[in-house]
């Protein structure tokens, strides 16, 4: 149970006990098709020279520079090579191929010129060169880009579109993958009703369970509602040993020091391993956080911002982890503070902001807030700001460590 007198401990100490308890799940091989979001855990080596043989970039003619270094000059044109047809005659000197972008350059030619440099094909096929090539212009030589056995992508890649098309490319039909985290949502607490329901008095609408799954499905998690859990031991209870069937657990709620706060002893009675219970941050202190077994528990605050800090900070990072990510813990950068922040020292603090870049230089703009329960305020940030526990006053044109929400930061480009 929570000592009042635990000392709290550091975020970096938090942070690192998170990432020694996650562990990346197994092994599962999918298709290529569903492999999008996913993190690689295979390496690729490419199957074949890419290109696998040199060819057009524009639609042209190839030729041999050497044949029109002077120009005006007419070369015969003796055949036409579409995209998928492979050349069948050789360019000798004085000779041109019509070629369109994507085929293969027959052999003895070792350029193109753009079909914009030439004149009109003559009846009696021959084409009028304007303007002379260097050797290798406007066409890709075999190989250009992979060479057959290079490593293509590696361990610990988040496959993005542009990667699914390399792996469609050196013919990778299926992949090998981390499997997904499965994460339980469980928000806890009397005063919950339903998101479309109308509160009575006392009462407040659950918008903690819909926050902290939409934050996994954003992470790439797979994702269970565990529907709001009433403060009574015996439900909340149940609702651990469900959850605990997951490969990690979020509780909000219920973690501080009141006659109502179970989830502590909920915890304890399924045999969760408790590895702290404060932080010294700002917001977000009373966190809770433990195992059993493979699956990860997090008992978050109650209050909105608070449990969202606790989930960028801490949760996320062991999501991350979970997939096979390499840098788990997220993207941290320093930006030039806008404006003069004054705060309570003791806990490192983390504050809503705005991120804006201005000729290349990164700059952060507190978001003025009301506390940890303003999530209007939290939900125009794109990044936190991070203040130190021991610095009162930070003022602006300060040097500030930021870390940005990324999946905020992408929203707020789109407007």
């Amino acid at each position: 149970m929570k000592d009042p007198e635990e000392p709290m401990i550091p975020v970096e100490l938090a942070l690192e006990i998170v990432l020694r308890e996650a562990l990346p799940l197994p092994e599962e091989r999918i298709p290529l098709a569903d492999a999008a979001g996913r993190v690689l855990a295979q390496e690729v080596l490419s199957d074949s020279d890419h290109p696998p043989f040199a060819k057009a970039l524009m639609d042209g003619y190839a030729l041999r520079s050497a044949d029109v270094r002077e120009v005006p000059v007419e070369l015969e044109v003796v055949e036409e090579i579409p995209a998928g047809k492979m050349p069948s005659h050789a360019v000798a000197a004085g000779q041109a191929a019509r070629i369109m972008t994507g085929a293969p350059l027959p052999e003895g030619a070792d350029a193109v010129q753009m079909v914009e440099k030439t004149g009109e094909l003559s009846r009696d096929g021959h084409i009028q060169i304007l303007e002379p090539v260097n050797p290798g212009a406007n066409m890709a030589p075999r190989g250009q880009q992979l060479k057959a056995g290079q490593r293509v992508l590696s361990p610990g890649d988040f496959l993005t579109a542009a990667r699914l098309g390399v792996l469609a490319g050196v013919g990778c039909g299926k992949v090998t993958v981390r499997r997904r985290p499965r994460v339980a949502v469980a928000p806890t607490g009397d005063e919950l009703v339903d998101y479309d329901s109308v509160p009575e008095d006392g009462q407040i609408r659950n918008s903690n369970g819909v926050a902290l799954m939409a934050a996994a499905r954003t992470l790439g998690a797979g994702v269970s509602d565990s529907g709001i859990v009433r403060d009574d031991a015996t439900a909340l209870s149940e609702c651990i040993a469900t959850g605990l069937l997951s490969d990690l657990l979020l509780l909000s709620g219920g973690v501080s020091m009141g006659t109502y706060d179970l989830v502590e002893r909920a915890l304890e009675m399924q045999g969760v391993d408790v590895f702290f219970r404060k932080i010294a941050i700002r917001p977000g202190k009373p966190a809770v956080f433990g195992r059993k077994g493979r699956c990860l528990v997090f008992g978050l605050p109650g209050n909105p911002v608070s449990y969202l800090v606790i989930f960028e900070v801490l949760v996320a990072p062991a999501i991350r982890r979970m997939q096979g990510l390499p840098r788990p813990e997220g993207r941290f950068l320093h930006a030039t503070l806008e404006a003069t922040v004054v705060q309570r020292t003791g806990r490192t603090a983390y504050l809503p902001g705005t991120l804006r870049f201005v000729e290349g230089s990164a700059r952060i703009r507190p978001i003025p807030t009301t506390g940890s329960a303003d999530l209007p305020a939290y939900s125009r940030a794109d990044a936190l700001l991070i203040l130190p526990a021991g610095r009162e006053r930070v003022d602006a044109g300060e040097r500030v460590e930021v870390l940005v929400l990324e999946s905020s930061w992408q929203a707020s480009l789109l407007g």
